[in-house]
């Protein structure tokens, strides 16, 4: 994994000894180089993940590290996909709860659940305030009816839409295999919450998350044991300029030193 990092830099020297005298030539070589050092961001995650030494080692806590890499300034997070709202898991009150923790009452509430609901389930009969195939027609959309493949998905779903699926992002996965327990001892009080059945009358957490999502503090202690596990790496290289790049991607350690990491998605 050591390996990999090195050539990271010596791709990054490369693009430096080659830069063009034109601004658009500079301008995308820095977009390359930024890139270049979020790509090497996430190989120094797996490594810090890697470490043999427990007192050294990386936790999927959600917590941001800040480090230095060839010229640009890498802020890197690593959470645990099992610790989030599993969205293909969950039950008719859990999802409730889920929507409700965004802020959503009485038939706005309803709606969304009902829609999440029958866009996850298998047949084409709507809930009371649900919506079908026939509902999307006009929108060219063709629901999921079966487990979500993305969170990205959640946007497509009538009562909910762009913008609350970009706010549930953050607290829900779609990495949940159907025999891997939910990891309460990592997860935010938002999916302890969901998790738990507790619907609260107050809209939990919809403030917070409106106002950047929950603080590193509000973070449980995580395990160790992060072998097989689902976690999202989210890497932002940031240049001197104020430009920046970004790398989110979903890794399973294997424990294989010739296969360190699988990749389960890339954005």
């Amino acid at each position: 994994m050591a390996s990999l990092a090195v050539l990271a830099l010596l791709a990054l020297t490369m693009i430096e000894a080659t830069r063009g005298s034109t601004r658009s030539a500079r301008a995308e070589l820095d977009r390359a180089r930024l890139t270049a050092a979020a790509d090497a961001g996430v190989v120094l995650a797996v490594q810090g993940l890697a470490q043999t030494n427990a007192a050294r080692r990386w936790r999927p806590d959600g917590r941001l590290r800040e480090v230095a890499f060839a010229g640009a300034r890498l802020d890197i997070r690593i959470e645990d996909e099992l610790a989030k709202v599993p969205l293909n898991k969950i039950n008719d009150q859990q999802a409730e709860a889920l929507f409700a923790a965004f802020g959503l009452q009485g038939a706005e509430l309803e709606e969304a659940r009902d829609a999440f609901l029958d866009w996850r389930d298998g047949d084409d009969e709507p809930r009371l305030r649900g919506r079908e195939r026939a509902d999307y027609e006009g929108d060219g959309v063709r629901p999921r009816d079966g487990p979500l493949r993305s969170n990205g998905e959640l946007a497509a779903i009538q009562a909910i839409g762009p913008e609350l699926a970009a706010r549930m992002a953050p607290y829900v996965t779609v990495y949940s295999p159907d025999s891997a327990p939910f990891a309460e001892a990592n997860a935010t009080p938002l999916a302890r919450r969901v998790m738990a059945d507790d619907v609260f009358e107050d809209g939990f957490a919809g403030v917070a998350v409106a106002q950047g999502g929950l603080g590193a503090d509000e973070l449980a202690r995580p395990d160790d044991g992060v072998t097989g596990r689902p976690l999202r790496i989210i890497v932002r290289a940031r240049g001197e300029d104020g430009s920046a790049a970004r790398r989110d991607v979903v890794i399973e350690l294997t424990g294989n030193p010739a296969r360190p990491y699988v990749i389960r998605s890339r954005d």
